[in-house]
């Protein structure tokens, strides 16, 4: 658990990489190991946040802390805990994990986040012709709708105008009829139309696109206009509906408007005009919106107007007649943090991160000189059959050719047959997804090659980031200490305190003054049923002098009249609040709450404050045992280990 806790708080911080990276001057020894000034840096700036001053007292009171960590390390490499396989798995386990992430949020996060927020600044308006062929269409029908938009461009480059083109050919009727004008778009398009928006923002005015594949079909692409983008708005309205063609919602809209002209109250007005039923109540409030959510006169409209708070004159759209009140505008995020938290959730889940994904992998694999051997590949798949589709299939490893090389990168990382062989034995889904027929198993095994190469062709990146990057060197640096850290005082320290009884028992007695009970008293409080007040006195008279059992005796005879709770509480408990703290103390017979007969309490044993025994304090014995231990073992490392700090270099960093 407390190891899970240490990569959760490592890993929230793998944004932070605030340090320079030129600084490589040592500022201490710590068993003769260097800490340099840009390591010191990165952690005092990390977790010092915005008191990171760099005066003097701050450096050397953060330099303190640092070196006692670096000790403790120190001990761990000592004992050779660097060598231990299970750690040594622990930390590669951490490094894929993080690798992947900060390969991912480098090189593709960032680079979407910034596009996207690029696009938001522009509203682009488009034309398109889509010759309709969805997703699960089959092959067929997505090669005829292909070959039909390829003949269509040529019509268009032979002189035929885009608009008449659309018209006449648009598998879109809704916008065949006007030429195939979309309107104003901006990013982002929504899931399936990614290659659609790269297109938006990449062409020249007025030039026809190359065919482009959305999840409907195969479009061509004009842009016809841009500009600033609207950002986002919220607005109330007030609604008349076109009921019939006559002037009545006109004058009732003109009507609301002079009221709210004279000053009248927008809310009141729409509570009492308004006939959007939904929003009339609220003050005719709307969600906030962007561009192509209403009738496009309702946005001009809304978009129009300069200054929140400000009123339209009635406009009218399909709907009806309406009045727009701006409530505020918003434009573009400008603060990529703030556009990040945003965006990032549904970025991961949209198409482009993939389409993103796999251009990196293939600019990792030019970039590394990636080797294919076919002939390999083709030797291996030639021995395939249809058992290959099936849980069933297992690879003979030492066969034949097995140990040939198959792809390769950068001229000194290879993966062999074997590997490849041993990647599709453990993706039995991706095998089994597919038809079992012969004739599909070479182009399985084609499909789990490029799998598999992607696979390798990230981790091949992954071990160049310490080279490439150094902020991801020191974070893996830190992850690895952490996990040595851990295991030194795990060793030293919460294992010992744990397991050491002897030990434990001896502190204990030592300190055993500081664990003390709470004082407490017995509460016996009696609950008489009876509507005679003079009864309920002979019952606390008689509690005064004898045990409650003797009490119950003497008046239960006939029907159970007397009952009693007796509670061991701690003297702060509110239930003494108005009693006086001295044994035998018995309160004044009172009406009970639920209005049907008395009730009283009585102080019948006081128990004083004692030692708390080890097992009673066991929890915090053990607590203040590691922290003894701790100190103790700081001690031993002190003295074990030598500290040498550079004065004339720690001086150079106070500002």
């Amino acid at each position: 658990m407390m190891k899970k806790l240490l990569f959760a708080l490592l890993l929230s911080l793998t944004s932070i990489f605030a340090f320079a990276q030129a600084d490589d001057e040592v500022l201490m020894k710590v068993d003769n190991r260097p800490v340099t000034v840009g390591e010191f840096k990165y952690i005092y700036e990390k977790n010092n946040g915005k008191e990171a001053n760099y005066s003097e007292k701050s450096i050397r009171e953060y330099l303190d802390l640092y070196s006692r960590f670096k000790l403790k390390v120190a001990r761990a490499r000592t004992l050779k805990l660097d060598t231990i396989q299970s750690l040594n798995d622990e930390l590669n386990g951490y490094k894929r994990q993080l690798a992947n992430s900060y390969l991912t949020d480098r090189e593709i996060m960032d680079h979407l986040l910034k596009q996207l927020q690029d696009r938001q600044k522009e509203d682009v308006q488009f034309s398109h012709i889509l010759v309709s062929a969805p997703d699960k269409a089959a092959d067929s029908v997505k090669q005829a709708a292909l070959a039909r938009i390829q003949t269509i461009k040529k019509e268009i480059e032979m002189g035929k105008a885009f608009e008449a083109a659309a018209k006449e050919y648009s598998d879109d009727k809704g916008t065949a009829v006007n030429g195939g004008d979309l309107g104003y778009f901006t990013a982002m398009l929504p899931e399936g139309f990614y290659e659609v928006e790269n297109a938006l923002y990449s062409l020249p005015f007025n030039k026809v696109s190359e065919p482009i594949k959305s999840k409907l079909g195969y479009h061509l692409i004009k842009v016809v206009a841009k500009r600033p983008s609207r950002g986002i708005i919220s607005v109330a309205h007030i609604l008349i509906k076109n009921i019939d063609k006559s002037d009545e919602p006109k004058m009732k809209i003109e009507d609301a408007y002079q009221q709210l002209l004279a000053g009248a109250d927008f809310g009141k007005i729409a509570a009492q005009f308004s006939e959007d039923k939904q929003t009339a109540q609220n003050g005719g409030y709307l969600p906030a919106f962007g561009i192509n959510t209403y009738d496009t006169a309702f946005e001009d409209a809304a978009f129009a107007l300069n200054a929140d708070g400000d009123i339209s004159k009635p406009i009218h759209t399909k709907a009806g007649w309406h009045i727009i009140k701006r409530i505020k505008k918003m434009n573009a995020k400008e603060d990529f943090a703030s556009f990040k938290k945003m965006y990032e959730p549904r970025i991961k889940k949209d198409e482009r991160f993939n389409i993103a994904k796999k251009r990196l992998v293939e600019d990792i694999k030019k970039a590394s000189g990636y080797a294919q051997n076919d002939a390999v590949f083709n030797k291996f798949a030639a021995t395939l059959n249809e058992e290959f589709l099936s849980f069933k299939w297992t690879p003979d490893l030492n066969a034949d050719g097995m140990r040939d090389r198959l792809i390769s990168f950068g001229g000194d990382t290879h993966h062999t047959v074997a590997d490849f062989a041993s990647f599709c034995k453990k993706n039995t889904k991706s095998r089994l997804k597919y038809d079992k027929n012969a004739t599909a198993v070479k182009e399985v095994a084609t499909a789990l090659l490029m799998e598999f190469s992607d696979e390798k062709a990230i981790d091949y990146e992954q071990k160049l980031l310490e080279v490439k990057y150094p902020d991801f060197k020191a974070l893996m640096r830190e992850y690895e200490e952490g996990i040595l850290l851990f295991e030194a005082t795990k060793r030293a320290v919460w294992d010992r305190a744990n397991q050491d009884t002897v030990g434990l028992a001896a502190y204990h007695h030592k300190y055993q003054d500081n664990y003390k009970t709470e004082e407490k008293g017995s509460l016996v409080t009696y609950t008489i049923k009876t509507t005679d007040a003079k009864e309920a006195e002979k019952v606390a008279k008689m509690a005064m002098k004898k045990d409650p059992q003797e009490v119950m005796k003497k008046f239960n005879k006939k029907s159970q009249i007397v009952s009693f709770v007796e509670e061991t509480l701690e003297k702060q408990n509110p239930r003494f609040a108005n009693m006086t703290w001295q044994l035998n103390f018995q309160s004044p017979v009172v009406k009970a709450e639920s209005g049907e007969g008395f009730i009283f309490s009585r102080i019948s044993q006081i128990q004083p404050v004692r030692n708390k025994t080890l097992k009673e304090a066991r929890g915090y014995v053990v607590a203040d045992y590691q922290d003894y231990l701790e100190k103790e073992w700081m001690k031993e490392l002190m003295a074990a280990y030598k500290i040498e700090v550079m004065d004339v270099v720690l001086k150079k960093m106070v500002k």
